[in-house]
């Protein structure tokens, strides 16, 4: 895999008295040129009768393969290798033995093996599903969550958001056989809430981001806890002043009348961090994906939304300087056309594609 080379922007972010957090403005980020990407690997992932997914899905990678859910059905966890070949339903939704009754996250452990988080009712559990196949419960919880991650110092972060009365504080930190031993973010929204269904954990390596989606703060969790790292003010986009004063369906009205940003993914290597920024409203939707300086606080964006950018509208990892985007076969048919290597082929259904990118001057 080759390595992203970045280089500081100009824009004038800002920082206030609180210099462990980078503030940034987002209408004041500056054009990043795609043309400066350069493609340096595919990975074209095989997809069957058995296999078909939406367009928003769940990605993660391990030693073992890679990992995909269809965030829309959430009906099975897909398996394939590293170089892209199907191998099957790691994980299905049923009624059958060594199904689940629920599925809203799943993480890979240490050891390779899958782990998923099953919400019901007001419980949920971690279990875990075996190279063979089998599956086992880690444990029950009474703290409803919707997604989880797996700290490097041991543990498990479960994150309920502001799903109340249920959830009194928005994430909370378990040991293995999940009792509770740190809780963050009190969750003091006055109204009902319901659960939804976000992802909130970003891990690249040992580093580790949280987002909600209704906050504009990007946390990172370490030995001192949970804490803000970037603060990004969206503009005519942020959140109306009185969200959290009223009602819960007044205030979606208001979010599509005008419009607003959420956190789409966050990720960071030793240098920058990258962040898709998700904006949607009456008119449809958009993506602005930033590439933030640790050191300047200075920050790029390319346009997701128009037909020249498709390509890198959706980044799911970034490691050692590297950022894999999850495209398609038709967007490269159309944007690469006979410069496509002779591995992506026509097939009967349309299908996912990993590519790895690096920066060129």
């Amino acid at each position: 895999m080759a390595v992203l080379t970045f280089f500081s922007c100009n824009n004038n972010s800002e920082r206030t008295e609180d210099e462990s957090i980078i503030y940034v403005q987002l209408d004041d980020s500056d054009l990043f040129d795609t043309e400066k990407f350069e493609i340096l690997a595919f990975v074209p992932l095989e997809m069957n009768q058995y296999n078909l997914m939406g367009l928003d899905i769940r990605v993660r990678q391990s030693n073992n393969g890679i990992y995909m859910m269809d965030i829309g059905m959430r009906d099975a966890i897909q398996q394939f290798s590293l170089d892209g070949n199907y191998v099957g339903a790691a994980a299905s939704v049923g009624e059958g033995p060594n199904q689940l009754l629920g599925l809203q996250d799943f993480q890979l452990d240490a050891q390779g093996d899958l782990l998923v988080l099953s919400s019901l009712g007001d419980q949920s559990k971690i279990l875990k599903i075996d190279a063979s196949g089998q599956l086992s419960e880690v444990f029950t919880t009474e703290y409803l969550a919707g997604s989880f991650s797996l700290p490097s110092s041991g543990g498990f972060l479960l994150a309920g958001g502001y799903n109340l009365p249920i959830v009194t504080n928005r994430v909370v930190l378990t040991d293995a056989s999940g009792r509770i031993q740190s809780a963050f973010l009190p969750n003091d929204y006055e109204n009902e809430m319901l659960p939804m269904g976000e992802r909130n954990f970003y891990e690249s390596g040992d580093n580790l981001l949280y987002t909600e989606i209704f906050n504009n703060r990007i946390y990172a969790y370490t030995a001192e806890g949970l804490n803000p790292v970037v603060e990004i003010d969206m503009g005519k986009y942020s959140l109306p002043d009185d969200f959290w004063k009223v009602d819960l369906m007044q205030g979606f009205s208001q979010l599509q009348e005008q419009g607003f940003a959420t956190f789409k993914a966050v990720f960071e290597d030793d240098s920058h961090y990258l962040v898709n920024i998700h904006i949607q409203g009456n008119d449809g939707s958009i993506k602005k994906i930033l590439l933030i300086n640790k050191k300047t606080g200075d920050s790029l964006y390319w346009d997701g939304s128009s037909a020249e950018e498709e390509l890198y509208s959706d980044p799911i990892s970034m490691k050692n300087g590297e950022i894999v985007f999850l495209t398609y076969h038709s967007v490269l048919q159309d944007k690469l056309a006979n410069k496509l290597p002779s591995n992506l082929t026509e097939q009967q259904f349309d299908y996912p594609v990993l590519i790895t990118a690096k920066v060129s001057y």
